[in-house]
């Protein structure tokens, strides 16, 4: 597991405010049994998403992803990682029945299968990045490479550290009883994003919003990620910071 159990960014743009939110834990599934779960909340502007992954504990390797979104289109996407395909199902609210999201009206599903992937590499979630960057750090060679899925699209993406430097941080703790300002020393983790089998629709690479050469940035002590800098629309080259974190507390030793 990594050293926290959720962090939130930030970003303000002119009239803007973009936001999001990365919790994870290990939990029991009635279906799966332990699966380890992401949970993602973003919003900009009146544009909001929230979507839960589930896991293999351990690899990151995707089980089942859910993702609702709300505002400009309100939709409910749902993903089905079998062993042979993708299974994606897409629904929308239904006007004259007041009904949870899971039992909006189907209005498609397509099977999608998998493209060739070099073997030894798991299919994990464009957030889950941020968990993958400290594997990166703590590997020989400082480099990790994993496959991502978007929507339609598959990625192939090589995570690698490419030095350090001083970033300006402002950001709390533990509900607000500890807050983090000043210089910290950061990694800075690159991220080489490469598509995989055919296109299908416009690419969908992003990591909390932002796209392009993106970049983390980890704390060269906590590992938390400070920064993620990239490519937003109509923006441009931007980054959103970390303001706030719940740093996972080690695991007590095992008594004899």
């Amino acid at each position: 597991m990594p050293g926290w159990s959720e962090v939130s960014f930030e970003r303000h743009s002119f009239w803007v405010t973009a936001r999001a939110t990365v919790s994870n834990t290990l939990r029991n599934d009635d279906r799966l049994g332990e699966v380890w779960e992401l949970q993602v909340e973003e919003s900009i502007a009146e544009n909001r998403a929230m979507e839960t992954q589930l896991m293999i504990p351990g690899s990151g390797h995707l089980l089942q992803r859910s993702r609702l979104t709300s505002g400009k289109n309100t939709r409910l996407k749902e993903y089905d990682y079998a062993a042979d395909m993708l299974v994606r199902i897409r629904r929308e609210p239904d006007s004259s029945q007041d009904s949870p999201p899971a039992r909006w009206p189907v209005s498609s599903r397509r099977d999608i299968p998998y493209p060739a992937f070099e073997a030894g590499l798991v299919l994990t979630s464009m957030p889950a990045l941020l968990l993958v960057a400290g594997t990166a750090v703590e590997k020989p060679g400082h480099a990790a490479t994993v496959y991502v899925h978007g929507d339609l699209n598959f990625y192939r993406v090589r995570l690698g550290v490419v030095g350090e430097e001083q970033v300006e941080v402002d950001y709390v703790l533990a509900g607000g009883q500890q807050r983090i300002q000043g210089e910290r020393t950061a990694i800075v983790v690159n991220l080489q994003v490469d598509p995989v089998g055919t296109r299908q629709d416009d690419p969908e690479f992003n990591l909390l919003g932002l796209g392009g050469q993106v970049s983390i940035l980890l704390d060269k002590q906590s590992r938390l990620p400070l920064q993620v800098r990239g490519r937003a629309p109509r923006i441009g080259e931007t980054s959103i910071s970390l303001v706030a974190a719940d740093p996972r507390p080690p695991a007590r030793e095992q008594l004899p």
